[in-house]
């Protein structure tokens, strides 16, 4: 005879293999694994009171389905008197999306791991492989110094995994819109879309996440999954596809603070992998939620690129910027995020306001000093030769110099044509 915690773990499984919004439908899917109704009678108050709090939320996990049950009395006392038995059983999972906007997501129908491996491409086996934490590495580690100081370290997912990966960005993750003020890794936007709505402004207000890849967990992509629908086993494949947790040898390799030796070795979204920026946006979107509602309230526009985050506003937002920015900072941290202190700037009219290297003051434009520093390297290429100022080492300078030059365009036309024409007298061939 199953236990009492074991009868319960079946009966969450069953409960939560489709949408909880029904408490009818809920005592038909447990009935096969309760038998007669007439003894289970508390099935009838337990639906209702799993229907109130789930019908309407994200799908609930195991777990959470197993506590109410474990804490709901009548189950309890017929337990004990021999009416709360559950027997094994299987009940066919189908998808549970949200309630609202999550119904109009165009996510693929996957309901089981078989049915996964196949959207994806992959052998049953090898998606166990790649789902199995600490069954093999599938990753390369590189660490990379950051220019303001410190290092970060870029995860990238090897071969069967990046395949993988490209597979659920392209089928599940583009079906999945970010909220309006994430501006960065999505179809039909730029920097430029982050930074314009803040061009010509009394005040400018610009806050930076520390480690926003690695500070973002596990936790938080299986509640994306939950929330589109997927029960809960493919969520969860579908979250260890997509998170890592650094090896320790890789993690002792850098002299790190506890705080983001600690994030690494959590599983959470490697920064090098090529559903970790969609991930991003949408495990941000109560953030986002949250700060452009206290922006409104403000009178003052927000936008984020990443991990660079933009309000800004007239004489009204200014007023209150200094209380505007505690409140800001309290939001971020609520939310899971890391506010970098020392990278908040509060920058006004009258000085240089700038983000993602644009200067905002009147319209988007070029920092004037990386616009002359540019300039003196092509003059330096045409008198004394391009590998004299390739002192990075690119492995194909002049396409180093071409990317530079669309991006001067991109921002300013006029003056990349005046560059171009200094790049056109660079001689290759010497």
């Amino acid at each position: 005879m199953p236990s009492q915690a074991h009868s319960i773990r079946l009966l969450a499984a069953a409960l939560t293999a489709g949408p909880l919004d029904d408490s009818a439908a809920l005592v038909e899917r447990a009935k096969p694994l309760v038998g007669d109704l007439k003894k289970a009678r508390w099935l009838s108050s337990l639906a209702k009171k799993l229907s109130r709090e789930f019908g309407v939320a994200p799908r609930p996990t195991r777990r959470q389905v197993a506590d109410r049950i474990a804490a709901h009395p009548p189950f309890i006392k017929a337990w004990m008197v021999g009416q709360g038995r559950v027997v094994a059983g299987f009940v066919e999972p189908t998808m549970a999306p949200a309630e609202g906007a999550p119904r109009s997501w165009q996510v693929p129908q996957i309901a089981t791991l078989e049915a996964l491996a196949g959207e994806l491409g992959l052998h049953p086996d090898d998606l166990g492989w790649l789902t199995a934490y600490g069954a093999a590495e599938h990753y390369r580690h590189c660490w990379h110094e950051k220019k303001s100081g410190g290092v970060r370290l870029i995860e990238m997912p090897k071969g069967l995994l990046k395949h993988a990966q490209r597979r659920v960005l392209r089928q599940i993750l583009d079906a999945v819109p970010p909220h309006e003020a994430a501006r960065g890794f999505r179809r039909g936007s730029s920097v430029r879309d982050f930074v314009e709505p803040h061009t010509g402004k009394h005040i400018v207000v610009r806050f930076d996440l520390e480690d926003f890849f690695p500070s973002i967990t596990a936790t938080r992509m299986l509640r994306v999954f939950l929330t589109a629908g997927y029960p809960e086993p493919v969520a969860r494949a579908l979250t260890r596809l997509t998170t890592h947790a650094v090896p320790a040898a890789v993690v002792r390799e850098k002299v790190l603070e506890w705080g983001a030796r600690r994030r690494l070795a959590t599983p959470h979204l490697p920064q090098g992998a090529p559903t970790s920026p969609a991930l991003a946006n949408l495990c941000a979107f109560r953030l986002d939620c949250r700060l452009a509602g206290l922006a409104k309230a403000a009178g003052a526009n927000y936008t984020r690129y990443a991990d660079d985050l933009l309000f800004s506003g007239g004489e009204e937002f200014a007023r209150q910027v200094k209380r505007f920015v505690v409140t800001a900072g309290a939001v971020i941290l609520e939310e899971g995020f890391h506010p970098n202190h020392r990278k908040t700037r509060v920058m006004r009219q009258g000085q240089k306001q700038h983000a993602a290297g644009i200067i905002l003051n009147e319209r988007p434009n070029l920092d004037r000093r990386e616009f002359d520093r540019f300039k003196a390297i092509l003059t330096n290429c045409v008198r004394h030769g391009p590998q004299s100022q390739n002192r990075e080492r690119h492995a194909d300078f002049a396409a180093h110099l071409l990317g530079k030059l669309s991006w001067v365009g991109f921002l300013h036309p006029a003056k990349e044509k005046k560059l171009r024409a200094i790049y056109e007298r660079i001689a290759w061939g010497e």
